[in-house]
């Protein structure tokens, strides 16, 4: 059975973000770092990290080139689509990866 990706979220939930990285022979690897950027609909920044890095926001791991991100949202956030991009650091080298999800309403908002 396939996993299935969810790309549609009830606002006060939080979002599991994932990026895999692998190598030219298609295994895991680790990368130097993962940061993500997230977009509202509006086009403004909704996840932000302080002066160190510029709108951009590390990623953890547990397991080798598997990367995650939890991003909580309140009732407050927008409803529409968000834009992610992952930027994958290995050495010297830039990836970027691209993706995105909508927010909708709950029922009792």
């Amino acid at each position: 059975m396939a996993i299935r990706v969810q790309t549609e979220f009830i606002r006060k939930g939080t979002i599991r973000v994932i990026c895999y990285v692998y190598d030219d022979d298609e295994d895991l690897v680790a990368a130097t770092s993962v940061s993500i950027s997230i977009i509202d609909p509006d086009g403004d920044i909704a996840v932000n990290a302080s002066a160190v890095s510029v709108d951009e926001v590390a990623m953890t791991t547990s397991t080798p080139g598997i990367y995650e991100y939890y991003y909580t949202t309140l009732t407050s956030v927008d409803i529409g689509n968000y834009q992610i991009e992952c930027d994958v650091l290995d050495g010297s080298y830039h990836t970027f990866v691209h993706g995105h999800f909508s927010m909708k309403a709950g029922i009792n908002e």
